[in-house]
Parts: structure tokens; sequence; C-alpha cells
């Protein structure tokens, strides 16, 4: 291992936070219209039956929980000239980008050909999002020590991440239409090939600028096995977990029916951007003010305080529903988005600390593992939110493109307000039982002495 006394004092360069960012943004701008529009692309576009789309969100999102982790895992075994991590951007980033297109590129080759190709596209699309998405998580514990300097660097990719968001949310569905010229298909495609282009820009460039300071020496790895037990007994890893399990479920059932939302309860379609680039906004917002919050308050009990915001914001959502205000309605999701982005960006750190405290208590570091398979939670929270939503709107008689009939319309409303907020009170629960704060400056002087004496 690197000496880490260095490590804790290193000070990371602008170009090398902005690089980190640019990792996330690229990602970001692909995968947020993947999170975004995909369902709405499948039913409003393709024509395939909502709980067709459903059962393929819940399988493919299953399937990727499994992905991650083996990512995460061939990370920890990999050694290059290059690194452990970075390589993976210079790897990957083409195919993302690549199967990103073909995924929006549904052909017209009937209901079962359609059924085929969206699992095939849709599978090798989240192996692709795993191998370059894993290891921006993974990326942060090995850039350095310094508590305060991950909170910066991650800051940094955060709010680089949340611009890409914005972009992808407000720009998509004007793109779609200005680049498809009423074509909604012709759109889609065209707007994710210039979106796959400038991800693969961003993301050689954070291959190219960041640097690997905190290193395993080959010898020292960990097998597998005793990585995996070790992070059988991670209980501070097993919370995080578990929350993102639950807040993405909540999430992503939120940002799928945004587009319903508008465009069936609203009655336009078109706000739905105005909506998503303000919550982008607010979300970048908070996450800037993260490191400042972080000097005054705990990192748990930052979270608890993002999360019991974007209640209070899903609240006055609800609000505007029963006044049917658009500006009130857009006012409740930006603070909502507020909150919940202050939640987020802390998590990750969270989870950085988590690599250390696995070494700590069991002295295995295997941050390609731990940090993947936290995103177990994410990718199964988000499966279950897909097949939720669908399970809903059909019961509910939800049929795309029609006038809808109350109960359809309750129903996404329900999806877009309530839901969320049975998330958030149950992420507030989960993460009162979070205790590695109250020993981190113990558990980092302890493994700085370890490594000292390594040296």
């Amino acid at each position: 291992m690197s000496n880490s006394s260095s490590n804790s004092n290193v000070i990371l360069s602008l170009k090398e936070k902005l690089s980190y960012g640019a990792s996330d943004a690229g990602y970001n701008l692909v995968f947020t219209v993947i999170s975004s529009f995909l369902m709405f692309y499948y039913t409003d576009v393709a024509g395939v039956n909502i709980v067709a789309v459903g059962t393929l969100f819940l399988v493919v999102r299953v399937l990727d929980g499994v992905v991650s982790p083996i990512v995460g895992a061939l990370i920890d075994k990999t050694n290059t000239r290059w690194g452990k991590i970075r390589p993976w951007f210079l790897w990957f980033t083409w195919p993302f980008a690549i199967i990103g297109v073909m995924t929006f590129s549904v052909p017209s080759i009937g209901a079962n050909g359609q059924i085929v190709y969206m699992y095939v596209t849709y599978i090798l699309m989240n192996i692709m999002a795993s191998a370059v998405g894993v290891p921006i998580t993974a990326l942060l514990p090995s850039l350095t020590t310094n508590p305060q300097e991950r909170i910066k660097a991650n800051t940094f990719r955060c709010v680089c991440g949340q611009v890409s968001v914005l972009v992808a949310s407000m720009a998509t569905l004007p793109l779609v239409s200005i680049l498809g010229h009423g074509n909604q298909k012709t759109g889609f495609f065209l707007t994710l090939l210039l979106y796959g282009v400038v991800a693969v820009c961003l993301q050689l460039t954070a291959f190219k600028n960041t640097k690997e300071r905190v290193i395993v020496e080959k010898q020292k790895e960990a097998p597998l096995f005793i990585s995996i037990k070790a992070l059988v007994h991670n209980v501070p890893w097993w919370i995080l977990a578990i929350l993102n399990f639950v807040i993405f479920t909540g999430i992503v059932v939120k940002l799928q029916a945004t587009v319903y939302f508008f465009k069936y309860n609203i009655g336009n379609e078109n706000i739905a951007s105005i909506a998503n680039g303000l919550n982008a906004f607010a979300m970048i917002l908070a996450m800037a003010l993260v490191p400042i919050i972080a000097k005054k308050l705990k990192n748990k009990n930052i979270v608890i305080l993002g999360l019991l915001i974007s209640i209070a914001g899903q609240l006055i959502l609800y609000i505007a529903t029963t006044n049917h205000s658009i500006v009130i309605t857009l006012m409740g999701a930006a603070i909502a988005s507020f909150g919940l982005g202050g939640a987020q960006s802390i998590v990750f750190v969270m989870f950085a600390d988590t690599v250390d405290y696995g070494e700590w208590k069991f002295k295995v570091r295997a941050q390609g593992l731990v940090t993947s398979a936290g995103t177990i939670g994410v990718q199964c929270g988000a499966g279950i939110a897909g097949v939720l939503m669908s399970f809903i709107l059909s019961k509910a008689g939800f049929i795309p493109n029609v006038v809808e009939k109350s109960s359809a319309l309750n129903a996404i409303s329900f999806c877009y307000v309530w839901l969320p907020v049975i998330t958030l009170i149950i992420c507030i629960v989960l993460i009162c039982f979070y205790r590695l704060d109250s020993c981190r400056e113990e558990m980092l002087s302890e493994l700085a002495r370890r490594h000292n004496e390594s040296v």
C-alpha cells in the first residue's frame, strides 16, 4: 500500500477534481435518458405493452445487481500500467455509448421481436453501465485518504454529474423534436448518438487526468472469498446498501412518473423538461453546499436533514396537485430534489468510508467489490421501481396516448408524490442505525499507523 500519511495530506488539483467529475458527467448524460425516458419510449413511442416493459425492467435490473459486484471483483484483480480502476473508462466507454444508442432504436419487427430486442439491448446496456459506473465510485477511495478532499472530490463528481442530468433532462425532449422533425423514433436515435459522443470524450478525460494514489500491492491483495466474507460482516455497508435499494425505488418511480404526470395529469409533457431541469439545478445547489455543511454536521445527520427536506418538498407537491398549480408543483419538486441531492451526494462518501472500515476491522481493502456491491441496492431498487410502477398503472387502467380515466391519473399522481415519501421515511429509519461517523477519526488514525509501519 502507498504511504497513507502522505495520501492523507494530498490536496487534489482543480483539474483532477473536474476530471473526476467528468466521469460522472459522461455516465449521466446517457444513463439519465435511460432512467427518465426509456419507459416512456417503450410504451408511447415503440408501442410496447406496459406490463411487458415493467417485467423487463425487473428482470434486467436484478441481473444487473449480480453484474455490478462481478465488475467490482474484476476491478480489484485488475493490474495495469494505468492502475486498477482508470483503465475501465478507456475500455468500456465506447461500447457503453454504442449500446445506449441501440437501446433507443427498437425496430418494428412485431411484438415478440421487439421484446427480444429490448431484452438483449437493455441487458447489454446495464452491463456496460456497470463497467463504467462502478469504477466512478471505486475510484474515490483511491484518489486520497484525506476525508475533506474526498468530500470535495465527490462534490465535483456529483455537481458535474448533475449538470449532465440537467442537460439531459431539459434538452432530451426538445432535441428529439428538433432532430427527429416530428418523428420521435428518429429523434431519440439521433439524440442518443449525440450524447454518446460527448460521453466518450468526458470519460476519456477522466481516464487521462486522474491518479490512483491509494493502491494495494498485488501480493497483498486478498482472495475473493475473503473479501466477500469481510463484506458480509461490514455492517455500515449493509445499512447503506439497503438504504440505496429503498431510496432508488422511490427515485426511479418518480423519475419514470414525471413525463407521465405532466403529459396526462397536467396536459403538457414539455413541462416535464422544465421540471427535470429545475430538479437537477436544485440538486446541484445542494451538492455544492455539502462540503460547507460537512464541517458542521456528521455525514449521517446530513443525510437525515436532506431526507426531511425532500419529504417537505413532496408534501408541497401534494398541495399543488390539489390546487392544480404548476408553479407550486415545480417549486415542490425542486425542494424535494434539493434535499435529495444533499443526502445522495454524501452517501457516496460514506461508501468510501466503508472501504476503510473493511480494512480497519477485517484487514481487507477491496474498494472495487465494496463500492460495486453497494450498487446492488441501486440496481435492484431501480428494477423494482419499473415493475412496481407498471403494476400500479396497469391495475389502474392506464392506456398510452388516450385521455386517461381518474383511476389512472390518481395512480400516476401516487407514483409521483406519495410513493417517494414512503421510501424517504424508511430511509430515515435506516440511517439512524449508521454508527461509523463516531469512530471515523480513530479508524483513519489506526490505518495511517499500520500503513506507515508497513513501509
